[in-house]
């Protein structure tokens, strides 16, 4: 038996290349629940995301262990392997020749570090287990075959023995490349770790204090029936409430109408982090919410050139509204082009900064003015702010491409 040592594994790439590969995961009958879903779920969708996977086979224990939740497992190629009567073997379902992979039950790998020791295993081409604090939680068959040799005829219970076969090298993973869920206290550390990956690098810099309530709200949602795209109704509407109270009411209710667009903030957040918890992402809740965000956007802005209009008349804004309202479209149209139609793994350099400053921390400023009365002094400098922004942005994207 070899011992590797994981710090001497040679670098890998992203993707784990095996368009064969096959996973076997165990169902238990009370699965553990993370933040609302079960763990083997949330597994199934980490391990679908590797590139190459051929199918998962789910093997449960009871006829109902998936009802409820199989909507959520529509988009991956999955089979249930059902341990009573009447369902196929695990050898009727592995294709012999090709490589297979078991995960323990009741835990929740690392992506990162997983997914580096899948690709050494696959270069090496032999049995091999991932030890997890001397208990094994992930084994590579470069063969399914060799598995099912140690399978008895017709067997259909998840395979327990097979995670540790005496001929496999034992590589030992990090202490936090594994997440033990069989117990309340693993599984408040997989909560907190999930809830913490919630928090984006693309956050502007006071959408921070944003993110850190509206992670507390989203952590109360998940525990409603409420949908993302649902919570994102509930922002616009929010948010084109406040923008209607901003623009027709008085000091005190417009200064409510601000309140309200930095709560529509702070829950726009939540859409994102409700499906990505739920596990209900999807392109048409992304698209939405970008519509959402820039209707809100336009709408407030629009509002603030309405209050001024109503309270300040004597001011000739004619000419920076126009300019501001230019500098909106096309910074928005600028955004959407030269950033958000990309994937959000790409968006790297000058685009992580832009998506930042494309944020609605200016929101905060608008609160501030309002309380103060003196909007103007933002129409002003948003008028020339919105015209710098997406020249400046042009300007990065020429160069990037150029150098």
């Amino acid at each position: 038996m070899q011992t590797p040592d994981i710090g001497g594994m040679a670098p890998v790439g992203d993707a784990v290349a095996d368009p064969r590969l096959q996973v076997m995961l165990s169902v238990p009958r009370h699965p553990p629940v993370i933040a609302s879903v079960p763990a083997v779920l949330r597994t199934a969708h980490d391990v679908a995301a590797l590139d190459g996977i051929r199918r998962l086979l789910l093997c449960t224990e009871t006829p109902d262990c998936l009802n409820g939740w199989r909507h959520r497992l529509a988009a991956l190629p999955w089979t249930e392997i059902t341990s009573y009567d009447g369902s196929a073997s695990i050898s009727d379902q592995l294709d012999p020749e090709a490589p297979v992979l078991l995960l323990a039950p009741n835990g929740m790998p690392d992506a990162p570090r997983f997914r580096r020791w899948l690709s050494w295993s696959r270069e090496r081409q032999q049995p091999t287990t991932w030890v997890w604090h001397g208990a094994p939680v992930a084994t590579y068959y470069p063969e399914a075959k060799r598995l099912l040799e140690s399978l008895p005829p017709g067997c259909r219970q998840f395979p327990q023995q097979a995670l540790s076969p005496p001929d496999a090298s034992r590589v030992p993973a990090p202490s936090d490349s594994w997440n033990d869920v069989s117990d309340a206290g693993g599984i408040r550390r997989a909560e907190r770790r999930l809830f913490r990956s919630l928090r984006r690098s693309s956050d502007g810099y006071l959408a921070r204090l944003d993110r850190t309530l509206s992670i507390g709200l989203s952590r109360l949602l998940i525990r409603t029936p409420i949908t993302p795209n649902g919570i994102t109704t509930l922002t616009l509407i929010l948010g084109l409430l406040g923008a209607v109270l901003l623009a027709r009411g008085t000091s005190w209710v417009s200064l409510l109408g601000t309140v309200m667009l930095w709560s529509s903030c702070v829950f726009d957040g939540c859409d994102g982090e409700v499906a990505r918890l739920k596990i209900l992402t999807s392109p048409f809740g992304a698209r939405y919410d970008a519509l959402a965000d820039d209707g809100v956007h336009l709408a407030t802005f629009v509002a603030i050139l309405l209050h001024l209009h109503r309270v300040r008349p004597d001011l000739d804004l004619a000419g920076p509204a126009v300019v501001l309202i230019i500098g909106v479209v096309l910074s928005m149209v600028s955004v959407w082009w030269l950033i958000n139609r990309h994937p959000a793994d790409s968006r790297t350099g000058f685009k992580r900064l832009y998506e930042r400053l494309a944020s609605r921390d200016f929101v905060y400023v608008v609160v501030v003015l309002t309380a103060v009365e003196r909007l103007e002094w933002f129409v002003w400098s948003a008028a020339v702010g919105a015209n710098v922004f997406w020249l400046s942005l042009w300007c990065a994207a020429w160069r990037w491409r150029t150098r």
